[in-house]
């Protein structure tokens, strides 16, 4: 098992490189821990951002800062269903894509994570936050992982959270709804302690798992090799080896 050194509402508008932009505060606190995009197409929102794929209709990956004090101050309860960004203008999947699927609507960024701010909260529940999930993993383990990391943020205070999914066609389930919104066949997660320059990421098949959701502890190396994505890019060769290497032990975690 390896651990890895390392209320107001903001009202989004596109700027001429195609990317939102957003009166907020958080982007600064993990803008530079964004993966690279392979879509080129980031949407900031109050609390978090994704990159958006309009190829899929979905988001291949979504960032959020979390600390201590916001999850003891999630207070606020869910008001707003699922939606489309109105932003988006019909670009992202619909709620009728999942209708009949056998899919859950599993969120990027748990909604748990925003329930400290109402305009966070609602966000959280745009489509452009949501993938296709087997009902069996969304309620299990992934769920059970989301659980592990804000554990985890009492211990180590203000930490940033990755989501994404594989997006290679080689792990695509199958494709859903009239959108044929793709249903992938891998989901990562990565934890990364700001303070501490460390970070551990997991690799889950999105199926039922029986299995300790330790045993799918991956290096950066590897989840690098299987997204195509490059991770920590934005910081120097030096810092970017600190969250990269092998350098800990996940028991210290449990």
């Amino acid at each position: 098992m390896i651990f890895l050194l390392f209320p107001f509402m903001a009202l989004a508008q596109y700027n001429i490189k195609g990317t939102y932009s957003v009166a907020f505060e958080d982007l600064k606190y993990y803008e530079k821990y964004m993966p690279e995009s392979s879509c080129g197409e980031i949407i900031n929102y109050s609390y978090y951002s994704v990159s958006f794929c309009e190829q899929y209709k979905l988001s291949e990956w979504s960032i959020h800062l979390l600390t201590k004090e916001r999850l003891l101050n999630a207070q606020y309860p869910r008001k707003s269903r699922f939606r489309q960004d109105p932003n988006l203008n019909g670009r992202d999947a619909s709620v009728e894509n999942y209708r009949g699927s056998g899919y859950d609507k599993g969120h990027l960024v748990p909604m748990r994570n925003m329930a400290f701010n109402e305009v966070g909260l609602s966000e959280s529940l745009f489509m452009t936050n949501i993938a296709p999930q087997n009902p069996s993993f969304n309620r299990g383990r992934m769920k059970e992982l989301e659980y592990k990391f804000r554990s985890w943020v009492k211990d180590f205070d203000e930490i940033v959270i990755i989501t994404g999914f594989v997006k290679d066609p080689e792990y695509i389930i199958e494709y859903i709804g009239p959108n044929q919104v793709p249903v992938p066949a891998y989901f990562y997660k990565i934890f990364i302690d700001i303070g501490n320059r460390r970070s551990i990421a997991f690799l889950l098949p999105n199926e039922k798992i029986t299995k300790n959701v330790i045993e799918y502890s991956v290096s950066i190396d590897y989840l690098e090799s299987i997204t195509g994505l490059d991770f920590f890019y934005k910081l120097s060769d030096e810092i970017e080896l600190l969250f990269e290497i092998d350098s800990g032990d996940i028991e210290k975690l449990k």
